[in-house]
Formats: structure tokens, sequence, C-alpha cells
């Protein structure tokens, strides 16, 4: 017969409390996804308050008779020194700044909303234009672009010649038919893919282009050079005899054509949204700053009326709503407060990057940034997923930051600086003599990086640039050049 025992045993185990779960969440919730998080907040919780821009309509204004004091306009939060010292213990939080809330931009200063498109558009022009402002290199190079763009028409295909439109710029010197060329190329790179064709046979190329390569492309190709007649008038007999292929192949082929637009310019139903950056990069170099884009700071407080009401009531639920909006609003001050300092530790490493653009990228890892701010690496994982700054250089996902490291004779590089290293030897390549990969490998290693060929090929393809014998004169494929 077995014997029973009562044993005691002295053991640690970590828990994670509520308040605790609840900050990680907030931490990685996109800028949408917070403030669609803090809607529901504010219409199951009374005890929250907050911009009318996060509020229903139909929630009253604060009425007259509640007048806020300087003291009340400045404690953004909404608690008092014992409301705070209540939830302190559930976190491990010193910050000399605290954010629950944005600030309105200065009067005389100019938005970061200025320098993007107001809203989303269905004019395929004006989307084109909205990304050649970050492609082009010089006042003239930008008129000739935009010259380019005016002449395309509603279904996107240029209706002029390029020396019509070189003599309508009425640029000093003259624009050549190379320099025409060349924009001509940039505004081709943009979306939608196949925008500022000169006919159908080029509109469907530029768009085959950017497909995957393969024996249904070679094929889509070969339809689309020679016979598209045939393919216009359905005769897939014909058309399957003069290639000399059987069903599936052709099939194949035709599936990948009937996937191209034929009229880029028509039917676009909305521009992609922007991404809203939730840090700003300014200044100048050697003296940058790097801010929490105030305008995107959701205000949200727990009403100061309500929590003086019920300080002393001994109703449980709107007790317990208290405490969860004290818990939330501290939640937003601490992703806040990581966000910024993630932020400057990022740039405090990639100064480079902002002075040079993408070729001045440093190699970074998430270690170095969560040794510097003194927290774990999934924290800086979390906040810098779906988090988006403004630079002068363009609107960046913060992951994109921690590119990989490349060996270099003179030092570390990245992967990111070495895809811009070879973007920027294939736009200024001469047309007639494309440069190979072997070629781009070693113009890259006089510039003290030395990759190998098919790391070449590799970042090339990743960019959507040609192979050599694809950007030669005679092939009607169009380099498409990736600019930033």
């Amino acid at each position: 017969m077995s014997k029973v025992q009562i044993q005691g045993r002295l053991g640690q185990q970590m828990a994670m409390t509520p308040q605790l779960l609840q900050s990680i969440r907030l931490l990685q919730l996109s800028s949408l996804e917070l403030e669609q998080e803090l809607r529901q907040a504010l219409q199951s919780n009374v005890m929250l308050e907050g911009d009318l821009d996060l509020v229903d309509e139909e929630q009253p204004e604060q009425t007259e008779s509640e007048p806020q004091t300087p003291d009340e306009e400045t404690e953004v939060s909404g608690q008092d020194a014992d409301a705070r010292a209540k939830v302190e213990a559930d976190f491990d939080w010193s910050s000399a700044e605290s954010w629950s809330g944005g600030e309105p931009p200065e009067e005389d200063g100019e938005s970061w909303e200025a320098r993007l498109p107001a809203q989303a558009v269905a004019d395929a022009r004006v989307a084109a234009l909205a990304q050649l402002q970050l492609m082009v290199r010089s006042p003239r190079e930008a008129a000739l672009v935009a010259a380019i763009v005016e002449a395309v028409d509603d279904n996107g295909y240029l209706e002029e010649s390029l020396d019509d439109i070189a003599a309508r710029c009425a640029l000093q010197p003259a624009p050549q038919a190379e320099e025409m060329d060349a924009a001509l190329r940039l505004v081709q790179s943009v979306e939608p893919s196949g925008f500022a064709a000169r006919d159908l046979r080029e509109c469907l190329r530029l768009q085959l282009a950017q497909q995957p390569r393969g024996a249904a492309r070679t094929l889509a190709g070969e339809i689309i050079d020679e016979h598209l007649e045939l393919l216009a008038a359905h005769d897939y007999a014909a058309l399957g005899a003069a290639l000399q292929v059987d069903a599936v192949e052709l099939h194949g082929a035709l599936d990948l054509l009937l996937s191209l637009n034929p009229k880029p310019g028509s039917g676009l139903a909305a521009a992609a949204e922007a991404a809203l950056p939730d840090l700003i990069v300014t200044g100048t170099p050697g003296a940058w700053k790097v801010e929490l884009n105030a305008e995107r700071l959701p205000r949200l407080r727990v009403n100061r009326l309500y929590e003086r009401t019920i300080a002393n009531s001994s109703h449980r639920a709107l007790r317990d709503q208290l405490q969860e909006a004290r818990w939330l609003v501290r939640g937003l001050e601490m992703r806040h407060d990581t966000l910024l300092r993630t932020g400057r530790a990022i740039f405090e490493r990639q100064q480079a990057f902002l002075e040079r653009g993408e070729e001045g990228m440093a190699p970074l890892t998430l270690r170095e940034i969560a040794e510097r701010i003194g927290m774990h690496e999934s924290t800086v994982c979390r906040v810098t997923t779906n988090k988006w700054v403004q630079t002068p250089w363009g609107v960046y996902e913060l992951k994109a930051f921690f590119p990989s490291q490349i060996a270099g004779r003179e030092g570390d590089t990245s992967g990111t600086a070495v895809k811009a290293m070879i973007r920027r030897i294939i736009n200024a390549e001469n047309r007639q003599a494309p440069l190979s990969d072997g070629q781009i490998g070693a113009l890259l290693a006089r510039q003290g990086v030395r990759i190998a060929r098919r790391t070449v090929a590799k970042y090339r393809e990743g960019m959507r640039i040609p192979a050599v014998k694809d950007r030669l004169p005679s092939a009607s494929t169009a380099r498409l050049p990736i600019a930033g």
C-alpha cells in the first residue's frame, strides 16, 4: 500500500501581469492599429477622454461648466501624484519626457504632411509625380520628367514624341536625345507599371520585365514582339503553330499576358496609402534631431471630473474602469518613450545615411540598439515593426535601418549600401555597352567592396533590374532604374 506524503517546495516563477501584457501589445501596434484600439477604448471606458479626431462625432464636447485649469492642460495623462503612484509599481519606468498625446504644430512651422499627398489620388499622373519627387537629382531633370508626365494621356500612354517634348521645355542648352531617353526611363520606372509607354507593345514589355523569369515570360515576350496581331485576333491555333509550342506552354504564356494591364493609367482606383511617419528626423549634418510626430500622437487622458467623483466610491465596476484607464494612458507613455529612445539610438549609428542616403547605411543589429537603450532585443523588434520615420531621403520603415553586414577592404558596409551602389553604377552605365554582373563586381571592388558575381546578380534581381542582355539597345525591354 502506497504511503501518502505532503511535501513543500520553494521556488520562483515569472508571471506577466495584465498591465505588462497590455504594454507589450501597445508597443507592437502600428499608428493606425493604435488609433483603432483607442477608439474602442474610448467607446467602452467612460473614464477616458481624448481628442475629437479619435472620438465619434456623437460624443459630447467638454462643457463650459468644467473649464480646464492650466495644471490640467499640462497634465497630459490626467493623473495626479496619488493616482500615478498607484500604477507606478507595475512598470519599470523612468523618463525625462512623458508623452500620452500630441501637440499641435508650430504656427510658423511646416507640417510633415505638406511633403506628402493630402489624400489618395485616382490620377496616375499625380501618383507618378509624387514618386518622381524622390527620384530626380536636379531641377533640370525635374523639368524634363514633369514635361513627359504632362504629355501622358488618361490611359497612361505618351502622346507626344520626345523631340516635341524637348522643344516645349525650352531649356538651355536644349536637351539631347540621350538626356530625353534617360528622363523617359525614369518616368517609366514608377508605378503603375507600363506608365508612359509609347505604344501597346512597349507597355506590355515594361510590365513583363517585372514578372519572374521563366519559360512563360520568355514565350510571352516573343508573342509581344512578333505575334501581337494574332493575340489581338484571338487566333490561338495560328499563334501556337507560329511559336511551335504545345497547348500547355501557350496557355502559361497567355495567362501571364492576360495578367498585364493594357491601359495602366485608367481605372486606378486609389493610389497606395502613404505611410504615416511615427518619427521625424530634421536638421543638418552634425545637428540632427529625432522627434515623435506630434500630429500623429493620440491625445488621451483620464477624465479628471470622473476621477475625483469616484475617488472614494465603493462602486467596483467604475473603480475597475478607472484603473484600466490609468494603465492604458501609462502604456501609451511607455510606448512613446520607447519609440523615441529607439529612434534616437538608431540615427546615432545611421548619421551617414542622413547625410549621403542609402549608400551611407551602416550595418546594424537589434542587439546593438537593445544594449544602447537598455532593453531586450524582442522589445526593439516590436517597436521597429510597422513603425515609420520621415527622413531627408523619404519615409522608411524603422526595420530598414538594420541591414546585413558585408565585409570590405575599407571596413564593413551594409547590404543596403551595396544595393544603392549597384543601382548608381547601372544608372550611370553606357546604354550602348551595359555592364555585366562581373564588371559591376569589379567596380565595387575598386570602391573597397568585394562581393561575388552571384551576389551582384542576387541584389540586381531583388531590385528588379534586368540582366545585361535585356539592357542592350536591341532589346525592346526598357531599363528600369530603381531609385531610393
